[in-house]
């Protein structure tokens, strides 16, 4: 699959099947595997259905690290260049947990890109339990990087958010550190990118148009259920499903049921012509 120059950076991403686009953004602040299981958990089942698009986003996966561009505006703007790139008119458009801020950003600004728009485990980073949490990772990977270094903070950085990895997984803690160091700028500017969003989305939910599908676990504690809730009371005829006991990244954990909820809602909303 190629990388190519895309709105500044060396974008790596994929396209199976035919049909009706429909684009999936994948989570994380940066660094990991981008949209790699949601080619090996979505690729082959939903190319039967649609023109399936992934990719990889700014500092993540096979996708580069660049300087700059590290904002919700660039981010919406990197889909917005991909669909260009793609020759694609409009498209339906998925965002999982911190692609949804990106995915929600796309429907506001370019709304006539965007045919419905699906929500999965993720929220408008307005909610301020969240962002402190967000702060503070920043703030302590910053403040370890200035008194012990950077290798250093990358550690750290992984310890903050899954403390049992480097004893339990020590191979992928290895991976993961490797990648958080090569990546220590992006991955915190992309963090920096999330805290300012602070009400920019929460305060236009209500301007979104298209068919909306917002899917959350029950029991998310990376992101509770509750902003799944505000987003359905903020985008006027939103359908909303909770998922009793599922926790975060429904793409990964859930993938039949993930595809079922899209496909089910696709078939009965009516949605505007190509």
């Amino acid at each position: 699959m190629p990388t190519e120059m895309i709105n500044g950076y060396h974008m790596y991403y994929e396209v199976h099947g035919a049909g009706d686009p429909f684009v999936w953004i994948h989570g994380s602040l940066g660094g990991g595997e981008g949209s790699a299981g949601f080619s090996a958990q979505h690729a082959a089942a939903m190319a039967d259905h649609f023109r399936f698009i992934i990719f990889d986003r700014r500092t993540a996966g096979r996708s580069e690290s660049p300087p700059d561009g590290y904002s919700m505006k660039v981010f919406a703007e990197d889909v917005v260049s991909l669909l260009r790139h793609l020759s694609i008119d409009r498209a339906h458009v998925m965002g999982s947990s911190a692609g949804g801020p990106i995915a929600l950003t796309l429907a506001l600004d370019h709304p006539e890109l965007v045919k419905t728009l699906h929500l999965v485990n993720t929220m408008t980073y307005g909610s301020a339990p969240e962002r402190q949490a967000r702060q503070e990772e920043l703030d302590a990977a910053i403040e370890v990087e200035r008194l012990h270094g950077r290798e250093a903070a990358a550690e750290q950085a992984l310890l903050f958010r899954q403390p049992y990895l480097k004893v339990e997984r020590p191979e992928q803690f290895q991976t993961l550190y490797n990648i958080r160091l090569e990546r220590f700028d992006g991955i915190n500017r992309t963090i920096q990118a999330y805290l300012d969003i602070g009400d920019s989305i929460d305060k236009r939910l209500g301007e979104i148009r298209v068919p909306t599908l917002i899917d959350h676990g029950s029991a998310d504690t990376t992101i509770p259920v509750r902003c799944a809730n505000d987003l359905h009371r903020g985008i006027a005829g939103s359908e909303i499903h909770i998922i009793p006991g599922a926790v975060h990244g429904l793409t990964q954990n859930e993938p039949e049921l993930t595809r079922k909820f899209i496909l089910d809602f696709l078939d009965r909303v009516p949605q505007p012509a190509r």
